[in-house]
């Protein structure tokens, strides 16, 4: 790698991680959140009408036994947080799968942040108070900018994918030389590139909005335990890669248009490695049964017999909340 090519690798690399870092300042830079005005009436509506007063069916949530299930500055050790409002088990989750009004994203992330923040019950020892109906609308206006961008990814993420397979058949239609196919992996490749850095600035927004893998601590990148984790991994090591292809493409073209078998087999691999990386991300939207007559459709061409006729799966009803392949009820948020 030439020192031009070291240069822009880096520039891109800073963008990437001045993104990243803004996003993660972003979900941190709050101000202290108010447990009388803030968690108190999310309490109050989701969770008062079990567990208040003496005749509450198991705990009480109106008194100091709350903080029994809060590990002050540990979300994710946190069973009010983790284990009830994130449960992947029906019996666990809180409120209730069939309560309604189902918590917001947004609600439930200020629970957490709360928790990060001591899970203080007196607005005293927080020195919290209650906000201005001025510094609210303006703190509103900021999260509807701050999940703006985030639902974007949903609709960004199509993008990459789309161009770096088209870069990827492209280059391989130009291994032996075929110069109109070769400029189309090309420009394929380095349009395809842009669009996985914006979805993957996008993602980091999308991830607290739907309570997948949010990172708040640079520890958090590694934490397998989120289904996100290989996702966005996934998503962030092909950017990157893909990147570098486009280096190695452009440095390869200046120098001899005719060349570009390295780069070509790069795009290749780039191609085979998004759309992994997007199948992923499918099965975290939609769970794995989306992809049923599919696979119904290669059974009945590796096996015949079968009459592609696919699993039998219990009859759960359309209104049930497909929880168990995502970290939170995607339905409800």
């Amino acid at each position: 790698m030439n020192q031009s090519m070291f240069k822009s690798f880096a520039r891109i690399l800073f963008f990437i991680l001045s993104m990243v870092a803004m996003a993660s300042t972003a979900a941190e830079a709050q101000d202290k959140v108010s447990f009388e005005h803030q968690i108190k009436p999310f309490l109050k509506k989701y969770c008062f009408e079990c567990h208040q007063g003496e005749d509450a069916d198991s705990f009480r949530m109106d008194n100091d036994e709350m903080l029994d299930y809060v590990f002050a500055g540990d979300p994710e050790t946190s069973e009010l947080y983790s284990h009830m409002m994130l449960s992947e088990d029906d019996d666990m989750l809180m409120p209730p799968i069939d309560y309604t009004p189902r918590p917001s994203g947004p609600e439930i992330m200020l629970v957490k942040t709360w928790i990060q923040q001591g899970a203080n019950t007196s607005d005293e020892d927080s020195n919290a108070a209650a906000p201005p109906v001025a510094a609210a609308e303006v703190s509103n206006f900021e999260k509807h900018i701050y999940n703006a961008i985030g639902s974007l990814h949903t609709a960004a993420i199509h993008l990459p994918i789309g161009l770096l397979l088209a870069a990827g058949l492209f280059g391989l239609l130009a291994l032996r030389g075929n110069f109109v196919m070769s400029d189309c992996a090309y420009y394929c490749l380095w349009l395809g590139t842009w669009g996985a850095i914006f979805a993957c600035v996008s993602g980091w927004w999308y991830s607290p909005m739907e309570h997948r893998g949010t990172v708040v601590e640079f520890a958090d990148l590694f934490d397998q335990t989120h289904k996100v984790f290989w996702h966005r991994t996934g998503g962030l090591i092909v950017t990157i890669v893909a990147f570098l292809v486009c280096m190695i493409a452009k440095r390869t073209r200046d120098a001899d248009p005719d060349e570009g078998t390295f780069w070509k087999l790069g795009a290749i691999v780039v191609a085979a490695a998004i759309g992994w990386v997007g199948h992923d991300g499918g099965e975290l939207t939609y769970g794995k049964k989306h992809y049923k007559d599919l696979n119904a459709i290669i059974e009945m061409v590796v096996d015949p017999d079968k009459g592609g006729q696919p699993a039998a799966e219990p009859d759960v009803g359309e209104s049930s909340s497909v929880t168990d392949e995502n970290d939170g009820p995607t339905t409800d948020f």
